[in-house]
């Protein structure tokens, strides 16, 4: 994987080709908290024939230097240094829940940098229960087991839940927490509405992370937006559902081209 360097920091980044195809679009993947590349599998294998497609990891997770942020600003400004290294054109910016409000934040101060917005599960703004913020620090793992618990759909086997716990588990619990935290300061509600890039929303209508009026707050607030829901899925819907989810990333990333 490509590593750009940020100063005290390394930004890994997995990449659909060393040297992608110039007249292709670009999608670029974010994660949420206590995410890595993995949670986007089913996107990058699924789309890299079409498009060029990059996951970066934040850094703090999965290869990406240790030390995490708790500001979406921050990581933010980290992305937008893995698209200036390593896209080959403005990319589509797709993220999920805090992912989500990464991109979101690129798109309001950074506009310039990307050329469309694909917003997983997410919200313009994720106030996180104390309960999660202190379980974090006292009680790491149950706490992580809660989380995603609440991330799927009671239709999704349990086995792709125990998946979810043991990807969330590998995110040191400071990092985590503070993901969590930049997740609690986050609020973009108020210029949401300067936003004119093209955006697709997608999300799960068993999500309780995120319910479905975050996402219908979002296609109200965005100037140029569209809405997709998917049944029996919940908060990890590109993991429950990811054919459905590829499908309709293809189709808004063909319209962007045009």
């Amino acid at each position: 994987m490509p590593v750009v360097e940020i100063k005290d920091r390394k930004v890994y980044c997995l990449i659909s080709d060393d040297s992608m195809v110039q007249d292709r679009p670009t999608l670029l993947f974010i994660h949420g908290a206590g995410g890595n590349r993995n949670h986007w599998l089913h996107q990058f294998g699924g789309l890299r024939s079409v498009f060029n497609v990059m996951v970066v990891e934040l850094p703090g997770h999965g290869a990406s230097s240790v030390q995490g942020a708790n500001r979406v600003e921050r990581y933010a400004e980290d992305v937008v240094h893995v698209i200036d290294a390593l896209a080959p054109a403005p990319p589509i910016l797709a993220g999920h829940s805090m992912g989500g409000a990464i991109a979101q934040t690129v798109a309001l101060d950074f506009p310039d940098k990307i050329s469309g917005l694909i917003l997983v599960g997410t919200g313009c703004r994720l106030k996180v229960v104390p309960a999660i913020l202190d379980g974090l620090l006292d009680d790491f793992e149950e706490t992580v087991g809660m989380i995603n618990r609440y991330a799927f759909s009671k239709m999704t086997p349990d086995t792709l839940i125990q998946q979810g716990t043991d990807e969330m588990v590998k995110t040191p619990p400071s990092v985590l927490h503070g993901d969590f935290l930049a997740c609690d300061r986050f609020d973009a509600c108020e210029r949401l509405g300067d936003v004119s890039l093209p955006a697709l929303i997608l999300c799960g209508e068993d999500d309780q992370l995120t319910p479905v009026k975050y996402s219908e707050f979002l296609l109200k607030t965005l100037p140029n937006a569209t809405l997709q829901t998917f049944p029996e899925a919940g908060h990890m819907v590109m993991v429950e559902k990811p054919e459905e989810v590829n499908a309709a990333i293809r189709r808004f990333a063909r319209s962007v081209r045009k």
